[in-house]
């Protein structure tokens, strides 16, 4: 029985390290991106600013999640500091992403504008792609975390089984 208590130590330390990650990893990729939300009424928009530069990373990234979804009533533009708009979206999901260029540093703004005559409750993000390395950790994570399930899988059938065997 302590082999197994050892066993179940080892299994949920590697649980504990791939939530650890996990919510780090979160952490790390949602740091620069700029959130904002907000109730829209119908002619309204919500605009979220954020300040990009292209000689660090020349993509950025906006995701959208609308609360009341109804296709065909949300539309997402992004719009370069000169305010020309680079991207349009209608929102066909409830939650949405996109990537755009950054072709010049400056203020980028993400419009998202509802047609509908309900308010909807919208959460947005923009900011830049989060590199690879960043991305990566959340992959870890989740690796991390499917080996520890399988491994609490696993200890549980060996306990299981000893237990027969020390009945017999």
């Amino acid at each position: 029985m302590q082999r197994a208590t050892i066993l179940f130590v080892i299994v949920g330390s590697i649980l504990g390290t791939g939530m650890i990650l996990s919510f780090y990893g979160n952490q790390i990729i949602f740091e620069e991106l700029i959130k904002g939300e907000g109730l829209v009424k119908v002619g309204n928009s919500l605009t979220i600013q954020a300040e990009l530069n292209n000689s660090k990373i020349q993509n950025g990234v906006y995701a959208i999640q609308v609360m009341d979804f109804k296709e065909g009533t949300i539309t997402a533009k992004v719009l370069d500091p000169s305010d020309i708009e680079i991207k349009s979206k209608p929102i066909n999901e409830k939650v949405s992403e996109d990537r755009f260029d950054i072709t010049t540093p400056g203020i980028y703004k993400l419009v998202i504008e509802n047609v509908d005559e309900k308010e909807v409750q919208i959460f947005g993000v923009i900011g830049p792609e989060p590199d690879a390395g960043k991305k990566s950790l959340g992959f870890i994570s989740l690796y991390i975390l499917v080996i520890g399930l399988v491994g609490l899988a696993g200890v549980t059938i060996y306990v299981i089984k000893n237990r027969k065997k020390s009945f017999n």
